[in-house]
């Protein structure tokens, strides 16, 4: 009998740590869960004495664990990396994703069991522990109608004002969220407008187009009930940016909501209008500037900061990945070099937005390699957290009313009541999993000019030195990490096209 009980005990603790593989292609795999099973990341007690290295690789490993002793008598390899813990930057926010209309519908055709298996995944204990969530004030292109809160022409009294039913999704998603979280403490939920409703705006047009002045207060009071429409539900809001990317509501071809600003006219309305309206009945967020594209740091935020009002009462700049290939990091470095006091936040990226790019592609290592490899970059040059956009799309990259499909980590397959874990969201789990919010982004040099291997670390609250390697060679190359506060080495055998994610804690 007592046979029997360890033996079903053995093969629950393995099957709970395997992905369930299922193959669209030459390594192109995905990892499919279900209302009864889904995959989960082995964690042991970190000893003094050892390290822990996680592998994914793109044939098909998926955070798999070995636990290791230190190397200190080894040689060291061609390659050495120095981590020193002495030398701390930036204090990290968190990871996390959008939760829009069209991933609160998708989440919603799954069974129950299904839907907490999939949040669990994400947010929970046994998941990669999100702490940040996106949520949309009325709808996007990621929503199956154009709309906004009050689209009655005219009614400057705001008495149709109402949220919707996607609205009670996402804030159910919440509440389930809120329940499962590790330290609710870490729960960080921001906002932001994709356009106004079309009547305040001289356009007409809920895809392009400029707020009327004469109705900057009224916007201010539309913003301002949602904030009280969502407290009434015990949803607290910790930041907001003024709009969704400003620059796209002056584009008239634009094919899906926004709304445009200058960087002077979002100062104003946000100084005159947005703050006092929103301070004056008890709502303190913190504000970020810009949430554009990278091309636009640090000019944006300069003009935007020469109001005494703004540059005082904002924390932060959000930014977006979709051009991060064509304009170089170093302007954030410029940016925080500016302003050192203020955060910078990447608050969206997703995959198969480009013009002519494959929407979804299930499986696509690539995909996820370009999610670990900016993340990476973007953390080491001042960046405090990553945001995905949406959290769950579906087969199509959808809905979206624009037909502006693109892909997601998570893709939800109703009709057989599973979702599919990409690449994408094990590239993320490398850092989300490891890195919890009050981190510090730590030095660690020797590989700056290494164009195969890309490596940052972290210091976190626990004092666990996190180290994340991603080799992009199609052969594995061996490394030597030497902790510069301890003299303890470490040597690893990093996989052909492999993230790694490797744990230790200094000797006493």
């Amino acid at each position: 009998m007592i046979r029997t009980i360890i033996l079903i005990t053995a093969l629950i603790t393995v099957k709970g740590d395997d992905c369930v593989k299922r193959s669209f292609g030459e390594d192109n795999i995905v990892c499919v869960c279900n209302s009864t099973y889904c995959d989960t990341i082995s964690e042991p007690k970190l000893q003094r004495n050892q390290f822990l290295w996680y592998t994914s690789t793109k044939d098909g490993k998926r955070l798999e664990l070995s636990v290791n002793g230190f190397n200190n008598n080894q040689s060291d390899s061609d390659l050495v990396l120095t981590v020193d813990s002495g030398q701390a930057s930036q204090t990290i926010l968190g990871f996390g994703g959008a939760l829009t209309d069209a991933a609160a519908l998708n989440i919603r055709k799954l069974s129950n069991e299904t839907q907490e298996r999939l949040l669990e995944g994400y947010y929970g204990v046994n998941g990669i522990r999100y702490s940040l969530v996106r949520i949309p004030i009325a709808g996007t292109d990621f929503s199956t109608r154009p709309y906004t809160y009050d689209d009655v022409p005219g009614d400057i009294a705001l008495n149709h004002f109402a949220l919707v039913e996607e609205d009670d999704y996402k804030i159910g998603y919440i509440d389930h969220i809120k329940s499962i979280m590790p330290n609710l403490n870490d729960l960080k939920i921001f906002t932001t407008s994709w356009s106004a409703p079309v009547w305040m705006k001289n356009t007409d047009k809920i895809t392009w187009g400029t707020l009327k002045t004469e109705y900057y207060q009224l916007y201010a009071d539309y913003i301002k009930k949602f904030y009280d429409a969502y407290k009434e539900r015990n949803v607290d809001i910790w930041a907001m940016t003024p709009g969704n990317e400003p620059i796209d509501g002056f584009i008239p071809f634009f094919t899906f909501n926004a709304m445009g600003w200058t960087p002077t006219s979002s100062a104003i309305w946000s100084a005159n209008y947005l703050i006092p309206t929103l301070s004056k009945a008890g709502y303190k967020p913190l504000y970020m500037a810009l949430d554009d594209q990278r091309f636009e740091i640090p000019w944006y935020v300069d003009i935007m900061f020469k109001n005494p009002t703004v540059k005082e009462a904002f924390s932060g700049t959000a930014f977006h990945w979709y051009f991060d290939k064509t304009f170089s990091p170093c302007r954030l470095n410029d940016l925080h070099d500016k302003y050192p006091d203020k955060f910078i936040l990447m608050t969206e990226a997703c995959a198969g937005s480009g013009l002519f790019e494959k929407k979804v592609v299930l499986g696509s290592w690539e995909r996820g390699e370009r999610y670990a490899l900016d993340i990476i970059e973007n953390l080491s040059h001042w960046v405090t957290g990553w945001v995905d956009w949406n959290i769950a799309l579906d087969k199509d990259g959808g809905p979206n009313w624009a037909k502006n499909n693109v892909d997601s980590p998570i893709i939800v397959i109703p009709e057989n009541d599973e979702f599919y874990k990409q690449p994408m969201f094990y590239a993320i789990s490398h850092f989300s999993k490891f890195v919890p919010p009050e981190s510090r982004k730590i030095l660690s040099t020797g590989l700056e000019n290494n164009n195969k291997i890309k490596v940052i670390a972290f210091l976190t609250p626990n004092q666990e030195i996190v180290v994340v390697a991603v080799n992009t060679d199609s052969s594995p190359i061996n490394l030597t990490i030497k902790d510069k506060t301890t003299n303890n080495k470490i040597n690893v055998h990093l996989l052909a096209n492999s993230f790694n994610t490797l744990l230790y804690l200094p000797q006493e």
